[in-house]
């Protein structure tokens, strides 16, 4: 039988939010050296379980490599399930990983803040990288794997060129980086934070990946125009004038001759982005002002950052080489580089940024099994409708526990439905049978002129709203229009439904057991029953065909108080809906009395404590005698259900028992308290 999980993702609406070089070594790691593992096949079953936080494959899908909690690289042959090797070196989690298309270079990221690059032929690491503070999380790099881009924990996002050996800030983030992806043929680096905004920036010119024959041929064209440049200020003998801006052009055969990026040379470097674009445009005489208007604002920010200098990989802030010492020494150079220079980014806002409405990251579920809490990362707090499949009531920036407690209502329905906010959204797992735990009554839903005893299975509702458009598209294609049970009901209508302008996306898995993702809006009727969706599911929907759940029922047993000097009842032992009213147990009681030739009366019981003792009796009429229920010495508010009285009365796994007696209203039964605190 196919058993599979329907999971919607509940829509959020947006709202506006806030938005809101360095050294590493290299080193030839002797004491990173990768081991062989030994001997094929599976992992011994005695074997400890071990978390996987990252995962990658070659272009071919020959190798994956799996980075764990041990500290460990394990690569694995995915068409035999053999293993090929396992890498050691990283001290802490390894958090990311990245292969290149052969499958020959590897590099992974950890939470002991280091990168490392592996050659995979060799089975060793060639170069370690400590650019950043705190874990990595994220890896990109040019397909020849000459330009490194990182990003973690430490909100910082670094570029580093292996063959230059240096690395420099590229950007901060506000908040930590979880993802980085180079957009193929472009300088553009797309970054996702922990945030719900995905930023793209524009990599400065000679800090991305530029194809080798490309950088040599600009270095050449610039060494040419420097040297005509020089040789026509000798024959002039004159010296260099300055800008119009009041900045000085440095000699400019140093300056043509330097290569894309930023040198050693501080003094060299302040005006970098100028002095490139006066050397290419000096021929054609343009004005110095006109020259530097060209200038990218990439380019310009480089030239601002460029003064604070790169991070040489091999050499210290005191310009000690580093080669050869421990990680941790390693990084505390870098670490002592980075507080000393005050690095500067070289971008301080992205290209573009693609806004989202803040991520949900806390819920509550309320006892109706209705409503939901969220709280978003904004700290805004909504009151949500899972019938609906939208909020209710944006509740601002509040105590969400201290709105719980205040939404408080002693009630009790069976969980049919898990939620979670992993996605940064509303999720509702629904699950057979499960799903279909739980009822109420039509009329507590908004239905008018319907009988007051008619009961909606809350999961077929939900189920209903998530699959309309499918089921009369499936209906009108191959049931002939034939009407649908719930959807075309009288006054179905007047029923919590979803809203076409923000509908929620229902996920599962077909047959096969490949997963898939629709808006609820996007059905066609065409997906096959059985196939694309699941057996429960269009049964409930086409059919209203539910499977059989106990928790639908409660059984409770009725006898008289003790000393109340009623008859017991010839049926006592009764089994009815986990909803039914205590009402209806109090009228039952009082029409088989009746037939026992004792004549009592109901009157309302609410919650409080007012409503216990009914109206007096006006002055003469005939005293009424009333029916008084009980539940473990405590009286019980008609107004609750059978589930609710065992829940927060009974409080036992066996049949509630209720005792009646004749009210007496000198001595009535202690009323009970309900409240978050004693419940």
């Amino acid at each position: 039988m196919q058993t599979l999980q329907a999971y919607l993702l509940m829509p959020q609406p947006s709202n506006s939010s806030d938005q809101g070089g360095s050294t590493a070594s290299s080193h030839d790691s002797g004491d990173a050296a990768a081991g062989s593992s030994g001997g094929a096949g599976a992992p011994s079953a005695a074997a400890p379980m071990r978390s996987v936080y990252a995962l990658a494959a070659n272009k071919a899908g020959t190798l994956v490599a799996a980075g764990t909690t041990e500290a460990y690289i394990r690569l694995v042959d995915p068409r035999s399930g053999q293993k090929v090797m396992k890498l050691k070196g990283h001290t802490d989690n390894v958090r990311c990983l990245l292969l290149n298309k052969e499958g020959t270079l590897l590099l992974s990221g950890s939470s002991d803040q280091t990168v490392r690059l592996w050659d995979l032929g060799q089975q060793r690491c060639t170069q370690t990288l400590n650019v950043h503070t705190d874990s990595v999380w994220c890896l990109a790099a040019a397909p020849d794997f000459s330009v490194i881009y990182s990003g973690g924990r430490d909100k910082a996002l670094y570029v580093t060129h292996l063959a230059q050996r240096k690395a420099w800030l590229l950007a901060r983030e506000q908040q930590p980086i979880r993802s980085i992806a180079l957009a193929p043929g472009t300088s553009r680096l797309w970054v996702a934070t922990t945030s719900s905004t995905v930023s793209g920036y524009d990599i400065p010119m000679g800090y991305g990946y530029v194809a080798w024959e490309q950088q040599q041929q600009q270095q050449l064209q610039l060494q040419q125009q420097g040297q005509q440049l020089t040789q026509h200020r000798l024959e002039q003998q004159q010296p260099p004038q300055p800008w119009s801006n009041g900045s000085a052009v440095a000699d400019a055969s140093q300056q043509a001759a330097a290569p894309l990026g930023p040198t050693a040379d501080a003094s060299n470097q302040a005006a970098l982005a100028v002095t490139a674009a006066a050397a290419i445009t000096a021929g054609n005489s343009v004005a110095p002002a006109v020259a530097a208007s060209p200038v990218s604002s990439s380019a310009a920010a480089a030239s601002v950052a460029a003064s604070l200098g790169p991070r040489a990989l091999g050499v210290s802030a005191s310009g000690r080489h580093v080669f050869g010492l421990s990680s941790s020494m390693r990084l505390k150079h870098s670490q002592d580089h980075a507080a000393a220079h005050g690095e500067v980014a070289l971008l301080t806002i992205p290209a573009v940024s693609i806004q989202g409405a803040p991520g949900l990251v806390a819920l509550r579920v309320l006892a109706d099994k209705r409503h939901i809490l969220t709280q978003d990362t904004a700290g805004d707090v909504a009151l949500w409708d899972v019938l609906a499949g939208r909020p209710v009531q944006q509740l601002g920036q509040v105590d969400i526990a201290e709105v719980e407690r205040q939404l408080f209502q002693p009630l009790y329905f069976e969980s049919w439905f898990t939620a979670d906010v992993k996605l940064g959204a509303l999720a509702v797992n629904l699950e057979s049978p499960k799903c279909f735990a739980a009822e109420i009554y039509a009329m507590d839903l908004g239905a008018q002129d319907v009988p007051d005893d008619q009961k909606l299975n809350l999961g077929a509702c939900l189920l209903r709203n998530a699959l309309s458009k499918w089921a009369h598209g499936f209906s009108t294609l191959f049931l002939s229009g034939a009407l649908l049970p719930g959807l075309d009901d009288p006054g179905a209508e007047q029923l919590p439904h979803f809203s076409n302008e923000l509908p929620p996306a229902v996920m599962s898995t077909d047959a096969s057991g490949c997963p898939w993702r629709l808006s609820c809006t996007s059905f066609t009727g065409r997906e096959r029953e059985g196939e694309d969706l699941p057996h429960w599911a269009c049964a409930a929907v086409l059919r209203g065909v539910l499977p059989f759940v106990k928790e639908l029922k409660a059984a409770f047993v009725l006898q008289p108080a003790e000393g109340s000097g009623l008859p017991s009842l010839l049926q006592s032992r009764l089994s009815a809906p986990r909803i039914l009213q205590v009402m209806k147990v109090a009228n039952y009681c009082v029409t088989k009395l009746a037939e026992l030739n004792v004549s009592l009366c109901t009157h309302e019981v609410g919650m409080s404590l007012d409503t216990q003792l009914p109206a007096p009796t006006p002055a003469g009429q005939q005293q009424l005698q009333y029916l008084e229920l009980t539940c473990n010495g405590w009286a019980v508010p008609y107004t609750l259900s059978v589930a609710t009285v065992k829940k927060f009365i009974w409080r036992r796994s066996d049949d509630v028992v209720f005792h009646y007696r004749i009210l007496d209203p000198n001595r009535p039964a202690p009323f009970p308290t309900f409240g978050p605190d004693n419940c």
